[in-house]
């Protein structure tokens, strides 16, 4: 299942930090494997978040980080015929006692010879990514580029990672609204004193609640994604019961991924219906 993680909005939007969190607690709580990727770098990117300064250090040491992990090394081998679960696993960081497998991108990215291998693999790519994880997870760029244009497109469904400001509202159902039919929300660093609540947001803009969960603001959270230490914050805290400073959001993230893991089951049973024409 192919879901894209993307925002109509350049750094409000949590893109990053929301995936993270739905892979990391889909992981812990056993709702499948998935992988990771983006097609972009950017300053607060998966590396930072998911792997200690340390680790990295290590990786660059032994030239692994440049050229033997990531994104941009299998779309090279897959321009070049190679194929099989065996390249993504290669290739890949394994995380959480491999439920997640993480696909790096090294510091030095042409986007213009990104794209042009993109095109030209993607399908092959998705294809495989399909074959060893139940999820393949996508950070994608906000800003059309053309390998975002065809994530967008041949996404299952598209996480639509977005505020709590009208405006941003409005401009998603004015310019994107043809992405709709197959998207979910995330209301990433949500405040619920904000007038513009998870409420008022369901009624204005008429989402039903099975389809929009929240990823509420967390200056712990903050901290560990800073740190590299997201994926142990979220498992520390995954199991705590009674009352602690985390709780709610711990709540509100477990929420949202049941959510995105109801759609996903939905798509691929209406698409089931399809095949079999039902």
């Amino acid at each position: 299942m192919k879901i894209a993680f993307w925002s109509n909005i350049r750094k409000r939007g949590g893109v990053t930090t929301n995936m993270a969190c739905i892979a990391a607690i889909s992981a812990i709580s056993g709702m499948g494997r998935s992988v990771l990727l983006e097609n972009h770098y950017n300053i607060n990117n998966l590396n930072g978040m998911l792997l200690t300064p340390e680790k990295i250090s290590r990786l660059r040491e032994t030239g692994q980080y440049y050229n033997k992990y990531g994104i941009e090394y299998i779309l090279k081998r897959l321009y070049t015929g190679e194929s099989g679960n065996s390249l993504i696993q290669e290739a890949s960081i394994p995380l959480l006692y491999s439920s997640i497998y993480y696909l790096p991108q090294s510091y030095i990215v042409n986007k213009e010879v990104f794209n042009y291998e993109f095109e030209l693999v993607h399908k092959e790519l998705f294809r495989t990514l399909e074959r060893v994880a139940e999820m393949v997870l996508i950070d994608t760029e906000s800003s059309g580029n053309a390998s975002s244009m065809e994530i967008l497109e041949e996404a299952d469904i598209i996480v639509v990672n977005i505020d709590q400001n009208a405006g941003t509202w409005e401009d998603y159902f004015e310019n994107y609204a043809s992405l709709a039919q197959k998207s979910v929300y995330l209301v990433g660093r949500y405040q619920r004193e904000y007038n513009l609540n998870l409420f008022r947001i369901r009624k204005e803009y008429h989402i039903p609640s099975s389809r929009i969960g929240v990823i509420p603001y967390n200056m712990e959270l903050q901290e560990a994604a800073r740190e590299g230490h997201i994926l142990q914050f979220l498992n520390r805290n995954y199991l705590k019961n009674g009352y602690s400073d985390n709780r709610y959001f711990m709540q509100e993230v477990k929420r949202s991924a049941v959510m995105l893991r109801d759609n996903i089951l939905n798509d691929r049973n209406t698409g089931l219906q399809r095949k079999n024409g039902n």
